[in-house]
């Protein structure tokens, strides 16, 4: 290939020791993973191939950054689920109080980094409250409550949650934005590794004992969790 083609996006290539062509988008750029060896004609012929489908994932993120979550006034936010109106109220002690349709965040300054902070505060320790008595209640039900060494919260880009071979079970607090039952099928799931440390038939059967729709519940999650991120 003389003349190498055009694409209407921008990408960079990475070689290494690797031994096939790997494609990563993340936030809008496209990463060609390629072999040292790998001729360069090689690696736009795979691109060629996999024009299509590069350019329908750049518009599906470029879609969910517009949904973002923003936290300032005025602006929604949801909790267990539920959509509530962003008030800021100038104080000099921070806080965060929730009503049945408002977040109220008692600040000294409405910079977005501030109010971030206050709210993110304020989501971790409902999450400690909650998750960590669910987590509990959902082990004995599973009769590995021994087994479960501590409950831990991490805000993490790659996991929801994680159960380590210890038996501590790490979440998200962002998690608690999302609607009571998929906050619940998420508990479900981390305690049943408590059971079964893999993702086999025999795990998955675990989780249906204590959240018979996890499958509805987890394609949720995995379907508007993005919202949850203000990054």
């Amino acid at each position: 290939m003389d003349n190498y083609p055009t694409f209407p996006f921008d990408f960079e290539i990475t070689r290494s020791k690797r031994k096939t062509l790997s494609i990563i988008i993340k936030s809008g750029k496209v990463e060609v993973k390629s072999p040292d060896f790998m001729p360069e004609v090689d690696v736009y012929q795979f691109l060629i191939q996999k024009q299509a489908w590069i350019k329908k994932h750049l518009t599906e993120q470029e879609v969910k950054l517009t949904q973002k979550l923003v936290i300032t006034d005025g602006y929604e936010v949801m909790f267990f689920g539920k959509p509530r109106r962003i008030e800021v109220i100038y104080a000099g002690r921070p806080k965060v109080e929730v009503t049945d349709d408002r977040l109220l965040i008692y600040t000294r300054s409405n910079e977005p980094q501030a109010l971030e902070k206050h709210f993110s505060n304020w989501l971790k320790l409902q999450a400690s409250e909650y998750m960590t008595t669910q987590t509990i209640k959902t082990a004995r039900a599973l009769g590995v409550e021994e087994r479960l060494k501590e409950v831990v919260f991490r805000k993490t880009k790659t996991k929801w949650g994680h159960c380590c071979s210890d038996g501590t079970i790490q979440y998200n607090w962002l998690t608690m934005m999302a609607p009571k039952p998929v906050i619940d099928y998420l508990i479900a799931h981390e305690s049943s590794h408590l059971v079964h440390m893999n993702h086999s038939k025999k795990f998955w059967q675990t989780v249906a004992t204590v959240c018979p729709d996890y499958k509805d519940l987890k394609d949720w999650l995995k379907t508007y969790g993005h919202r949850f991120w203000t990054e």
